[in-house]
């Protein structure tokens, strides 16, 4: 199954030691935080992804997502993709005999991947922290 994807955010690549730090989901809002790379000072620097009022989510692992990745219409390098075409929300109108109008997005990282769906467009922060410290 071919994939289509857009950036959100922007391209600066995904490293492959990124990882989501924490998934909250309370109220009816989602915050996912990722650690996207550490510097020689023990500083991570991570993107808080804000999602209000998804339908669903879901959390899996890079590997799972391989046919995803070698899709020629992925667009890789960006930490939040909105899925244009052919990912989960696909899957699900097959499996559902149905196609359902939703918008799906993807926040990548190089382990733990989220797919989410919701309506409104994400809100994003950059943030940063100590390694060993509570995340902000």
């Amino acid at each position: 199954m071919q994939i289509e994807t857009q950036p959100f955010a922007p391209t600066s690549g995904v490293d492959f030691g990124s990882d989501v730090e924490s998934l909250t989901y309370l109220d009816g809002n989602l915050n996912i935080t990722l650690a996207c790379s550490q510097n020689e000072e023990g500083i991570i620097q991570g993107l808080k992804v804000h999602f209000m009022q998804p339908s669903g989510f879901r959390l899996v692992d890079e590997i799972d997502l391989a046919r995803y990745w070698l899709s020629r219409t992925f667009v890789g390098g960006s930490h939040v993709l909105e899925v244009k075409n052919g990912g989960w929300s696909t899957e699900e109108d097959v499996l559902q005999s149905f196609e359902t109008e939703r918008r799906e997005w993807l926040v990548v990282s190089g382990n733990s991947c989220v797919s989410v769906f919701c309506s409104r467009k994400p809100e994003l922060m950059d943030i940063s922290w100590k390694c060993g410290n509570p995340v902000p």
